[in-house]
């Protein structure tokens, strides 16, 4: 899965190292607010593609004795330190150069290189329509770099757009707030971005609808009458472990009960590729009846 999200990242590498120059030439030229915070977001984006790029070369090195489990989570903690970076040092350099010139007025000129900060779109939605499309061919819980890729693309396109719209118009104070507006973006989408990980870095389950296809294979098969818990944890975004404690009928033999252990994995990892480490908890009925409708309802309360 890591090895398909590695080309947009790759181009975002070169389009962010590209737009740098590009912006800084234009600062240079028009000393608008608004380019040098952009200026700021595409170093930004470049030490987040780095970052991510080099949790995707960790994570795909092979499990050891001393992490049996691998290195997967290594793209967590990359996605997270992206949006600290995004969110602490970027955001600030941004907000303090804004609110600074507030207290010193200051002219924009070079008007004319509005379209070629604009024109810096298309590098942002050339690794967007890629990213999209590998996302859709993979699945969406099951990409971990290119859903904060995809946000760092729409924070580039809109502020080069905010950036370009203020080049234009050449008002210095809308510079200034559209530089304020670029650092909000840029704050919001970095929060959520940690966010996430920090969940997944804690203990997360895997997505609800995979918890919820491992129940209605449970119940599906003939001598499992309840399923009282589920317990699950992304190990890494091609693996999931599962713990699920089922109930039997009271009649069935020991020599049946390995078969129905067995039978169950198997349709499992096979309907779930992911789920490469499954432990079934089998007991006899008990009280309360119809656990499952319990469980399937906090499943639905996922986000």
């Amino acid at each position: 899965m890591i090895r398909q999200e590695a080309l947009p990242i790759k181009l975002s590498l070169v389009f962010n190292i590209l737009s740098i120059v590009v912006k800084t030439f234009v600062f240079g030229a028009s000393g608008s607010r608004s380019v040098f915070a952009e200026i700021f977001h595409s170093i930004g984006d470049l030490a987040n593609s780095s970052i991510l790029y080099l949790g995707s070369r960790i994570a795909s090195q092979t499990p050891s004795v001393k992490y049996p489990f691998g290195l997967g989570r290594v793209v967590y903690i990359a996605g997270l330190l992206s949006s600290i970076l995004l969110s602490g040092s970027i955001v600030y350099m941004i907000v303090f150069e804004s609110l600074r010139t507030l207290a010193q007025p200051h002219t924009v000129t070079g008007n004319q290189y509005w379209i070629l900060i604009l024109s810096l779109t298309l590098l942002d939605g050339t690794t967007l329509a890629i990213s999209i499309k590998r996302i859709r061919r993979i699945g969406v819980s099951r990409s971990v770099l290119l859903k904060p890729l995809i946000l760092e693309d729409l924070m580039g396109i809109s502020g080069n757009v905010l950036a370009a719209a203020a080049l234009a118009t050449g008002n210095a104070v809308l510079d200034v707030y559209f530089a304020l507006i670029i650092a909000t973006i840029i704050l919001a989408s970095a929060i959520h971005v940690g966010y996430s990980n920090i969940q997944i870095l804690i203990g997360r389950s895997v997505p609800r609808d995979v918890i919820g296809r491992i129940v209605k294979i449970a119940l599906s098969m003939p001598y499992i009458v309840d399923v009282n818990d589920v317990k699950s944890m992304i190990i890494d975004p091609n693996e999931y472990l599962v713990i699920i404690q089922v109930e039997i009928d009271k009649d069935v033999s020991l020599n049946e009960i390995e078969s129905i252990k067995n039978e169950f994995i198997e349709i499992v990892r096979r309907s779930i590729p992911e789920v490469k480490y499954m432990i079934l908890d089998i007991v006899k009925p008990r009280e309360p009846e119809k656990s499952f409708e319990r469980l399937l309802r906090e499943i639905k309360r996922l986000d």
